[in-house]
């Protein structure tokens, strides 16, 4: 009879808890690139590239709550209403966003190369790069790459306002 009463007890509980209270919703940042085998792309330090989540540097500005999302190639996501429920969309979490003409931009912040000791003066023969993923730089050698988006980086991603490409290959940050 008691075991009958607490399974009575905890599917009631179940009805009456919001669902955020019973488990966890998906993070939107954690759905991440994948490498030619099907494991993340991670750096050294186990930093992974999220799919939908826009890349941007350490200041990005903190939403932390919900976000009501449609996802295909990239995702489209918006606030929730004002009972925080999603009438379209799945409803997930953003740590990192803002609101942007009626969408909400998720982030997925990095270090900056320049905290990192990655800046410098651009040299004489390099070029402006257009950013479209973080730099891999390696504290070893003080060099810095743009990787492919499924290419994983051994050294650690950072941030990068203005880089730039070496003759040789290597990227930089200017300061």
């Amino acid at each position: 009879m008691i075991r009958n009463n607490t399974l009575i007890l905890a599917f009631a509980l179940g009805l009456l808890l919001p669902a955020s209270a019973l488990a966890s919703l998906p993070d939107l940042c954690d759905d991440v690139y994948l490498d030619e085998i099907g494991a993340p792309v991670t750096d050294s330090e186990g930093t992974r590239l999220s799919r939908f989540c826009k890349w941007t540097g350490p200041d990005a500005p903190l939403w932390a709550d919900h976000v009501c999302c449609s996802i295909g190639a990239s995702a489209s996501c918006t606030a929730t209403d004002e009972n925080g429920r999603c009438t379209t969309g799945i409803k997930m979490w953003c740590d990192y966003g803002e609101k942007n003409n009626g969408e909400v931009v998720c982030y997925q912040p990095f270090d900056d190369a320049c905290d990192r000791g990655f800046c410098d003066v651009a040299p004489s023969g390099s070029s402006s790069l257009v950013y479209t993923v973080p730099l891999c730089c390696y504290s070893s050698s003080n060099e810095c790459y743009e990787l492919s988006f499924a290419e994983i980086c051994g050294g650690f991603f950072v941030h990068c306002d203005s880089p730039y490409s070496n003759i040789d290959g290597t990227a930089g940050c200017e300061e």
